[in-house]
């Protein structure tokens, strides 16, 4: 695997912090073959840019049909004229990268497995899944594949225990290359702590703002006995309402940190009860990445390199929009 730190910034430092992680991965997982040319910066070529953008109507239902000319882009303030717009057409790349520390049961496991081999089933014919176990390190990877069976296995000969190296984990997933027609997901399933990362909060997010890759994080959260009709929160909890149920999520040190990296690399936050369906669960964060349109634009009228901050307007009543807030140049 070959990962390419372009400058000798604080986002150069923090990709450098990448490659140093991605040794603390298991001996005997596997690597990326076919991947590793691709530098991780978000671009598509020299001045071009690819945005995902999620839009949906107040129901949350997506809406699909738009056109280049009902988005607007800025691009450090500047508009840009779209040059290419699809929607759900890119081949996907998921990494799903499971907390298998000593919080995990064996019930768990199951249902973790359950949960992924049945997302794999969801995916489309060119569409493919990496998986990433970890605890105190990386424990296990199985590399960017089409095979259920492989995947299953790998889940099911977990051996849970141990602390948990998250923010670590992030990184290394963040940092690794995909190529670039392809759209990157990456789903992170963790109780929230963390008890070993090297990683700092503030690299992660450079890291993060560097890499193509959307995080999505799957969070546990224990039903509540009474019905509420709005979201609330206090200095202990959290609650959230998800289909008319309740949820109460405990308070976790990274929690604001997990916000800000789903809004930086326009992914989602997805609490789950305790007894869950995590294959529904999967594949609600699937499905609302999968209906995301892809615009493509030359960026114009900014200065090459450094971050640049993107803002991604549609003209639709209603619309909600859901993108990335900026990328490295």
């Amino acid at each position: 695997m070959t990962v390419t730190c372009q400058r000798a910034t604080r986002a150069g430092l923090a990709c450098a912090a990448a490659l140093w992680l991605i040794g603390l991965a298991d001996p005997g997982a596997s690597a990326s073959p076919g991947t590793a040319q691709e530098p991780q910066v978000f671009r598509s070529g020299a001045s071009g840019v690819a945005v995902d953008v999620n839009v949906r109507d107040r129901n949350r239902r997506p809406i699909t049909g738009l056109k280049a000319d009902d988005f607007e882009v800025l691009d450090n303030g500047v508009p840009q004229q779209i040059e290419e717009i699809s929607y759900a057409k890119r081949p996907i790349d998921v990494t799903v990268a499971l907390d298998v520390s000593h919080s995990v049961t064996g019930v768990m496991i199951e249902r973790l497995r359950r949960g992924v081999t049945d997302l794999m089933g969801d995916l489309g014919r060119e569409d493919r899944l990496k998986l990433m176990l970890f605890n105190l390190r990386i424990m296990r990877t199985v590399d960017f594949t089409t095979d259920t069976k492989l995947v299953g296995n790998a889940i099911k000969a977990a051996t849970p225990g141990g602390g948990t190296a998250l923010l670590d984990t992030i990184a290394v997933a963040a940092a690794s290359p995909t190529a670039s027609d392809r759209r990157h997901l990456i789903v992170i399933f963790t109780d929230g702590a963390d008890s070993s990362s090297v990683t700092s909060p503030a690299s992660l997010a450079i890291t993060a703002q560097r890499s193509r890759a959307t995080l999505a994080f799957v969070l546990p959260a224990t039903s509540l006995p009474t019905v509420l009709t709005s979201s609330t929160s206090t200095s202990r909890t959290s609650t959230t309402i998800i289909r008319g149920q309740s949820f109460m999520t405990p308070p976790r040190p990274f929690d604001s940190l997990f916000q800000d990296l789903a809004r930086d690399t326009g992914g989602q936050i997805v609490p789950a009860a305790a007894n869950a369906d995590l294959s529904s669960t999967f594949r609600q964060v699937l499905d609302a990445f999968r209906s995301s349109y892809v615009l493509l634009y030359n960026a114009r009228g900014v200065e090459r390199g450094g971050y640049h901050t993107l803002e991604v307007k549609v003209k639709r009543e209603g619309a909600v929009v859901t993108a990335r807030r900026g990328y490295f140049q």
